[in-house]
């Protein structure tokens, strides 16, 4: 499906899909680094995406729709981040936390016709492990059979947009 538009106007397209599913959510690019602002003072949500990344757009989407209500009303949805560069220990922990948002991620590109690859956002040349590839493919399975209900709108909207 990418293959007809640049990254800017399929990212367009999915915001405007998405805006139908969430009309009390907004989704901007052009970030530098991805971020959740919670609503506030009668202000939307804001899903904040990297440039104009359809991935970053995907996967940031994922973790609002794993967050559940309660952690919608915290900004970056009350998650720690570390940058690049972690140690051992902080990189198991990211993984652990990134499997099932990876995992809905992953049936998002499917239904968009888009690749994906698992994504431990680090660069220091260390491999994903091998529990965070089997934790990805069960959340993958897991979106597939039973997704949340708030995946669910968002799978469901993508099909339905998509296979018009």
């Amino acid at each position: 499906m990418n293959d007809c538009f640049t990254d800017d106007e399929f990212c367009q397209y999915l915001i405007g899909i998405l805006a139908n599913v969430f009309p009390d959510l907004s989704i901007e690019g052009g970030a530098d680094e991805p971020f959740y602002q919670a609503a506030k003072y009668n202000a939307k949500a804001v899903i904040y995406f990297r440039d104009n990344y359809p991935r970053s757009l995907l996967h940031e989407l994922s973790h609002y729709c794993l967050a559940g209500d309660r952690r919608r009303m915290l900004d970056d949805f009350g998650y720690w981040y570390s940058p690049c560069g972690r140690s051992e220990e902080e990189q198991n922990k990211f993984e652990m936390v990134e499997a099932r948002p990876q995992g809905l991620e992953k049936v998002m590109c499917e239904i968009l016709k888009i690749k994906f690859s698992a994504s431990i956002d680090d660069f220091s040349g260390r491999p994903p492990s091998d529990a965070f590839l089997q934790g990805l493919e069960m959340a993958y399975q897991e979106m597939q059979i039973n997704p949340p209900p708030t995946a669910l709108k968002v799978l469901n909207g993508l099909k339905n947009h998509c296979t018009q």
